[in-house]
């Protein structure tokens, strides 16, 4: 990175692309009064308009870094931008100097820890699909995965919930049951474990009822649009054949 000269800014600088059909601006020579710690404001082709502190400009590649406010407070944001794809651009404020601040320090093991959440997450994600299952189980499985996210999966093409609740093919709510204990327990626990492995159920047949109530909706709602449109297309053939007579 290398710092620009400084020159006059009081004209904002802009493209004009009315007759270029592409939607990204064909390069032009880059503004040369962009000077480190000079606030600057860009317009993007898409008209988001961003405005920052200048950490870096690159004259060889167009790009400047921005330092910016962040969307919470105490927090901040910086942005590379690349001038070809900006619109207008236009120096705000110039600096008292240029002598770099120092950036905020880097907190490696959270960046770590949030790399191996987002791993973890994308792990479970892609458990979540399983194409071997009947199109309507997997979207069975997507409508109560959206409220009970931490304890569905599959068990080959079951749809299984706390490790207790299954749900075979063909999904109906007949099809809800409780799996038995894997280990001996207690009579206290069993008793215990009984009544929420059975209000589990009770909940799951619920959400089993409501799924096949709405795709019964959805499959009349759709054969009622195909009905509307079969007669609008024999009522307009009888009268073209009306007028041709």
């Amino acid at each position: 990175m290398r710092l620009m000269d400084h020159h006059d800014n009081s004209q904002v600088l802009k493209r004009d692309n009315s007759s270029d059909s592409s939607p990204i601006p064909t390069p032009s020579p880059p503004p040369n009064n962009l000077r480190v710690n000079s606030v600057v404001r860009l317009t993007t082709i898409f008209d988001d308009i961003r405005t920052g502190k200048v950490v870096a400009f690159d004259n060889g590649s167009n790009m400047v870094t921005l330092h910016m406010k962040g969307t919470k407070p105490g927090l901040t944001t910086i942005a590379v931008v690349n001038l070809i794809h900006c619109r207008e651009w236009a120096v705000v404020k110039e600096p008292n100097d240029e002598t770099l601040e120092p950036l905020f320090p880097i907190d490696i093991n959270k960046l770590k820890k949030r790399q191996t959440e987002n791993e973890a997450e994308k792990k479970k994600e892609a458990s979540f699909i399983n194409l071997k299952a009947s199109r309507t189980g997997q979207a069975l499985f997507r409508d109560i995965k959206k409220t009970m996210n931490q304890v569905i999966r599959w068990s080959n093409n079951d749809i299984l919930i706390n490790n207790t609740v299954r749900i075979v093919d063909p999904y109906r709510a007949e099809n809800v049951s409780i799996d038995p204990p894997t280990q001996p327990i207690n009579a206290a626990n069993q008793k215990t474990s009984a009544k929420g492995d059975n209000d589990t159920k009770t909940h799951i047949i619920k959400l089993v009822d409501k799924f096949w109530s709405d795709q019964t909706k959805l499959a009349s709602n759709t054969d009622s649009n195909s009905t509307t449109r079969t007669k609008s297309g024999n009522s307009s053939k009888t009268t073209d054949s009306t007028s041709t007579s």
